[in-house]
């Protein structure tokens, strides 16, 4: 599993990647072994920069399994990032919340990837893709 985080502090990064069993990665040649990678993109500053980061992640798409954008409010790389995030894997979280904030945000949505959770707050998964209904639902079979 490879996991991008843009905007991301570092001390939020290596908590999340003690937590999941990740290792922080230098780049997404990093393989991680068993153990997942949480890959810190640094700051975009030039057109190069972005330039190289767009077509890196146009060409290991297939291996991106969320990409995770801290401040893209005050982003200018972010609608790039956006762009050449694969489809339905791309999250943002809010830049003004605290580390604590962010951790937990962070956790939802590797726990997400990791399958532990669905992308409804608390619930489990059941099977392939399916959420159960959560316990105060009150869904009918109708």
């Amino acid at each position: 599993m490879k996991i991008l985080l843009y905007g991301i502090p570092a001390a939020v990064t290596e908590r999340a990647a003690v937590r999941y069993g990740f290792r922080p990665a230098a780049s997404l040649d990093d393989e991680g072994g068993e153990a997942g990678i949480l890959l810190p993109v640094g700051p975009v500053r030039t057109p190069a920069e972005l330039l190289s980061l767009y077509n890196t992640m146009l060409a290991r798409e297939a291996e991106i399994d969320a990409v995770v954008v801290c401040g893209a409010e005050n982003c200018d790389a972010c609608n790039t990032v956006r762009y050449c995030s694969p489809p339905g894997k791309f999250y943002t979280l809010s830049g003004d919340a605290g580390d604590e904030m962010l951790e937990y945000e962070l956790g939802r949505i590797v726990e997400t990837c990791l399958g532990l959770v669905c992308a409804h707050e608390g619930v489990r998964p059941v099977g392939a893709g399916e959420c159960a209904e959560p316990a105060h639902s009150a869904a009918s079979n109708l």
